[in-house]
């Protein structure tokens, strides 16, 4: 059976950042937490709402060939796709995990980063910043 409130146990929330990869190579964890995010969420309800908002902004809906005889195709980032994606980012984030996107855009990639941190990880004043 899952425990739903692991995250709070843990003293965990979530700083999300947004990034436009410059070149082939992500930023670090350390170096996302050395700067101020661009988001401060504070439950796995408030991670998977945040980055259903994000897909609908970045993620276009595009057919994909699914696998198996007989299976046809579907469509990744429809409505479907994204309320699917909505409870299981809720339910990784309830285990106090971090979760990281990426999606390719016309020239470069688009990163999503939403850190699961506890105090010791962060300042204080990165959170006053978001306030």
């Amino acid at each position: 059976m899952h425990d739903f409130d692991e995250w709070h146990r843990l003293g965990k929330h979530w700083h999300a950042y947004v990034e436009q990869r410059v070149g082939n190579v992500p930023s670090t964890r350390a170096d996302r937490l050395r700067r101020p995010p661009d988001h401060v969420l504070s439950s796995p309800r408030a991670v998977a709402e945040w980055l259903y908002r994000m897909k609908r902004v970045y993620l276009p809906a595009e057919p994909v060939k699914l696998l198996g005889a007989g299976a046809g195709w579907g469509t990744v980032g429809d409505d479907r796709h994204l309320e699917r994606d909505l409870f299981e980012d809720e339910l990784v984030a309830s285990y106090g995990d971090s979760i990281y996107l990426s999606f390719a855009c016309e020239h470069d990639r688009l990163d999503l980063w939403v850190e699961a941190v506890t105090t010791e990880d962060c300042s204080e004043v990165l959170h006053q910043e978001q306030e």
